[in-house]
């Protein structure tokens, strides 16, 4: 890592996650002296409160399949802003982010120092990487974009492109300040990303949920494809019986099970990218090649592609095992807590030793969590439905750090009073982390949860 490298890590990260400006009017006139480079490759825009990352990374990985030269933007990153922004599953290199960077901060200082009627300002922390991943993706020629909203979607800094698909994936309560505190609200703000005559495929898990998307859809002239609708009528189609039979056995030995909806989620909207027959469409999209597959084959090949990009797929802290019997992953609000619930129960039952008896006969938890979530639900989710051996709080190298003594309380308080656990909480992850592993035994499963910056300090704690 280069001085300069770190220079330009210091300064964005010193950069407010929220900063004065007009809606999406900034961004706009940014990228306008910056050339316009969204408007270059074709983009699929993904917002939801939940597994937007993961079928990002889906999406991804199936147009890589196809030949397709893909950048992928996400947040947050665990450990290296460079995460952020990859092409085809590699990193932007720090050479390119220096560069980029200078690019983007030579036209911030030129608009921020011009007089006008309109004043244009900093662009705040997510907008500036924004604008840089627009212009790497822009100069390295690609064919295709995935740009996950940061925060809602409606005013996120994204929404500035106009996608060839919108993806809604599972919305839930999270970030409630700034979003809302019922579904309907946050629902209407990740349709917002929802673009005149482009297809939005969604996946919210959430009655009221799909009827804010359908209405927005609806009086913008946007198809709607809902997954569970939309896989119903796949597999009653003639020709895709048998490769949805292999696909849906494929993804149902995901770790995750909430895995399993973000990847039928992907797979609905490359069928629908490709215009496929099963969903009553037609035009298939190009492949790399220029040719296009006969209707009666276009599907069945789509979803064995897709299938095959599964084999591919893994996703730094979501269900992630960092060891034999340490298990990671980035749930932070409720519905994300209750179904690793779920993959985690899943996993204690199917996980067997070479005796075939179960692998682990105990759990034990390491917690963490952002003052700024709802943790009072967390804990109580935790404590209800998980028997935990030992639990050790931490707290986060972060402004938005809780204090562990007031989750320490909360464990002991929805705990149900017949279990019997140890508890501790310490002032680090780093101390929580060496406690927790050294008291570790070979039948116990450690489960670490509750922040994905948690996940990110630990992997840089054990250099992953």
């Amino acid at each position: 890592m280069t001085d300069r490298y770190s220079e330009i890590e210091e300064y964005i990260s010193s950069i407010p996650r929220f900063t004065t400006k007009t809606e999406l009017k900034n961004t706009e006139r940014l990228l306008e002296m910056l050339g316009n480079p969204h408007k270059g490759p074709k983009v699929i825009h993904i917002a939801g409160t939940n597994g937007k990352g993961s079928v990002a990374k889906m999406m991804s990985l199936i147009l890589g399949e196809r030949g397709f030269k893909t950048g992928l933007f996400i947040s947050p990153h665990l450990v290296r802003l460079n995460e952020r922004i990859s092409i085809n599953g590699t990193d932007i290199s720090d050479a390119d982010m220096v560069h980029i960077f200078d690019k983007v901060m030579n036209v911030v200082k030129l608009a921020t120092e011009e007089e006008g009627s309109e004043k244009i300002y900093h662009p705040a922390y997510f907008e500036f990487l924004f604008l840089m991943a627009a212009v790497h993706f822009a100069e390295q020629k690609c064919d295709y974009v995935i740009y996950e909203t940061g925060l809602g979607g409606r005013l996120d800094a994204t929404n500035v492109i106009t996608p060839e698909l919108s993806i809604i994936t599972s919305i839930g309560l999270d970030h409630m300040m700034y979003l809302g505190d019922t579904i309907q609200a946050i629902a209407g703000e990740k349709a917002g990303i929802i673009k005149p005559g482009v297809p939005v495929i969604y996946n919210t898990g959430d009655d009221v949920a799909d009827k804010v998307i359908e209405k927005r859809a609806s009086e913008l002239g946007s198809p709607a494809f809902r997954v569970p609708d939309a896989i119903e009528s796949i597999v009653k189609s003639s020709n895709c019986k048998d490769v949805m039979e292999s696909f849906e056995n494929y993804i149902a030995d995901f770790s995750a099970l909430y895995q399993k909806n973000n990847a039928e989620t992907a797979l609905v909207a490359e069928l629908v990218r490709t215009g496929a027959k099963s969903l009553g469409l037609s035009g298939a999209a190009d492949d790399t090649d220029g040719t296009k597959d006969t209707d009666s084959t276009k599907d069945t090949d789509s979803i064995k592609l897709v299938e095959r990009a599964m084999h591919t797929f893994s996703w730094a802290g979501r269900m992630e095992f960092v060891a034999d019997n340490i298990l990671m992953d980035g749930a932070h609000n409720e519905d994300a807590i209750n179904a690793f619930v779920k993959s985690v129960k899943h996993l204690m039952e199917v996980t067997k030793n070479s005796e075939g008896e179960p692998k682990w006969k105990r759990i034990s938890l390491l917690f963490a969590v952002s003052s700024d979530k709802d943790y009072d639900s967390i804990v109580r989710v935790l404590s209800e439905n998980l028997d935990f051996e030992d639990v050790y709080v931490g707290e986060l190298d972060s402004v938005r750090r809780q204090d562990a003594g007031e989750v320490v309380r909360l464990f002991q308080k929805y705990m149900p009073a017949e279990k019997h656990f140890d508890i501790v909480g310490m002032n680090n992850i780093k101390s929580a982390w060496r406690l927790a592993t050294e008291e570790l035994l070979d039948d116990t499963l450690l489960v670490i949860v509750g922040s994905l910056y948690m996940v990110g300090e630990i992997k840089d704690i054990i250099g992953k």
